[in-house]
C-alpha cells in the first residue's frame, strides 16, 4: 500500500514536472510567433492562463493525495495497535482459564507473519 502511495505520488511529481516543462516551451514560443493581430480565441496568453489553473488544481490535488495517505497511514497504525491488544488479551485470558486452543493453520500462521511484519514496519516508522 505505501509502494502504491509512493509510486502514485511520484507521478504526480513527473507530472507537474512535465507541465511546468511545457508552460515554460509555450512562453517561449508565443513569445517568439505571436502576432500582434491574432484575434481573441487565438490567444495563446489565455490558453496559458488555463494551463495556470489547472496546474492550481493539479497542486490541490496532490497536497489532497498527500494529506490521505498521512490519514491512512494513521488508521493502519490504529488497527495494527487495537489488533495487537486484542490478540494479548485474548492470549492473556487463554492462559487465566486454561483454556487449550488448536494449533494456528497454516494460513492463520501466514496472517499472523503478515500481522507482525506491518505492526514492526509501522513501529519503525513512528
Amino acid at each position: 500500500m505505501e509502494t502504491a502511495v509512493n509510486k502514485l505520488e511520484a507521478m504526480f511529481q513527473k507530472a507537474e514536472s512535465d507541465l511546468d516543462y511545457i508552460e515554460q516551451k509555450l512562453k517561449f514560443e508565443l513569445r517568439k510567433n505571436l502576432h500582434e493581430d491574432s484575434s481573441e480565441q487565438e490567444n495563446p496568453i489565455k490558453l496559458l492562463e488555463h494551463l495556470a489553473t489547472i496546474k492550481s488544481r493539479f497542486k490541490t490535488l496532490s497536497s489532497q493525495l498527500n494529506t490521505i495517505a498521512a490519514e491512512q497511514q494513521e488508521s493502519v497504525a490504529s488497527i495494527q495497535t487495537t489488533l495487537g491488544s486484542a490478540m494479548k488479551m485474548v492470549q492473556h485470558l487463554q492462559q487465566q482459564t486454561d483454556f487449550q486452543v488448536s494449533p494456528f493453520s497454516e494460513e492463520e500462521l501466514h496472517a499472523l507473519q503478515q500481522f507482525e511484519h506491518l505492526a514492526l514496519k509501522g513501529a519503525n516508522f513512528q
